[in-house]
């Protein structure tokens, strides 16, 4: 299970060129297949996972019973389909089609790499390493995969350079929901200045966007920053906490976790966007570009995947932790009242998930 739209534009158009698609997973799932309505007629294997996660180690080992369970409906698949999906290559999606290819020996087992999970990020230590020993065991059961796809060149060179045959490493590129994104209009309800969209994390520079703010606030009181997205109950504790402190709770919105249509009205509505993400394992940024191809002067640090992406002036980068840059070109946008990126529309077209959906149909029938 994860974020429901990239595997459903893809499966999408898999069936209009001859695909017959079954999901599996929970019920969770299948209520979210449902409720998107991007496809139909396909099947759906479900079994039972009831448990609430309210923690990041309480997610890793969820996850991982998960994954246990499910090896009790190995015998309803092995033998049945041609081909095996796994939407993402963190452990807790490739335990079971690992497992799989050990009973069903001619199905293929595709699966998408995006992203690398470093020691050297920010955040609880004990958590950094856990998620670090969970990858290393992640990049050990995917030697067995049939194809990889990876979404950028850095991340084909990681997994060149920890053993992997270049022959089974495609990379593909990412993407993003261009019907949908083509419908967005500016709602004037939201009234947002500055907007994050990701998870609330110390890695995706979330306390030095407040810095940021703090600086502008001297000149615009009434200025708001608008964060869309969720984080544990921890990490989003200490983040309203830090607010408190510095006296920006005016300031500053919580939008939670929007999608659809109102995800990208929402952005399409706000007048810049800040990803000051830090991490080592940023790979792509699919929020950053949803906001620059709608349009948004965007902010970034200058990670290398950020420098491969955006060539043409499609946003505005500085050295990491460099708020004060930050803070100096937003008041200058709004200074000038230039809330236009001509260069990030530009972009649109390019990343459609159809073009992604197209490359991996040929290595599904090759």
């Amino acid at each position: 299970e994860g974020s429901i739209l990239p595997i459903s534009l893809r499966a999408k158009y898999w069936q209009l060129h001859g695909c017959h698609i079954t999901y599996f997973g929970t019920a969770a799932l299948k209520k979210e297949i449902i409720n998107d309505g991007r496809i139909n007629n396909y099947d759906f294997i479900e079994f039972k996972a009831d448990k609430i996660i309210t923690s990041k180690i309480n997610f890793m080992f969820e996850m991982l019973r998960r994954n246990i369970l499910a090896l009790g409906y190995i015998n309803k698949i092995k033998n049945r389909y041609d081909l095996i999906h796994s939407i993402s290559s963190q452990l807790n999606f490739i335990v079971f089609p690992y497992i799989l290819k050990i009973f069903d020996r001619k199905i293929k087992w595709v699966t998408v790499f995006d992203n690398i999970v470093p020691l050297s990020d920010p955040g609880n230590k004990l958590l950094r390493f856990l998620a670090w020993v969970f990858f290393r065991i992640s990049l050990f059961l995917l030697i067995r995969a049939d194809t990889v796809f990876v979404i950028s060149p850095d991340l084909r060179d990681f997994l060149l350079r920890h053993g992997f045959s270049k022959n089974k490493i495609v990379v593909t590129g990412n993407g993003i929901d261009v019907e949908l994104m083509q419908q967005a209009k500016k709602v004037s309800k939201y009234k947002i200045d500055a907007l994050f969209v990701g998870r609330i994390n110390e890695t995706k520079g979330i306390y030095d966007m407040l810095n940021v703010l703090e600086i502008i606030v001297k000149k615009y009181p009434d200025f708001m920053f608008a964060v869309m997205g969720l984080g544990d109950d921890e990490s989003e504790k200490q983040f309203k906490d830090r607010i408190g402190q510095m006296r920006l709770t005016k300031n500053v919105r919580f939008l939670g976790y929007r999608k659809g249509l109102e995800k990208f009205n929402i952005i399409k509505s706000s007048r810049c966007f800040w990803f000051l993400s830090v991490s080592e394992s940023e790979s792509f940024g699919i929020a950053l570009l949803e906001a620059v191809c709608l349009g948004l002067p965007a902010l970034v640090y200058d990670l290398d995947p950020f420098k491969k992406i955006y060539k043409n002036n499609e946003v505005f980068m500085f050295k990491k932790h460099d708020y004060l840059a930050v803070a100096k070109k937003t008041l200058e946008i709004f200074s000038k009242k230039d809330f236009f990126n001509i260069e990030g529309i530009a972009l649109l077209e390019k990343y459609g998930w159809d073009n992604i959906a197209k490359i991996e149909l040929q290595y599904f029938l090759s």
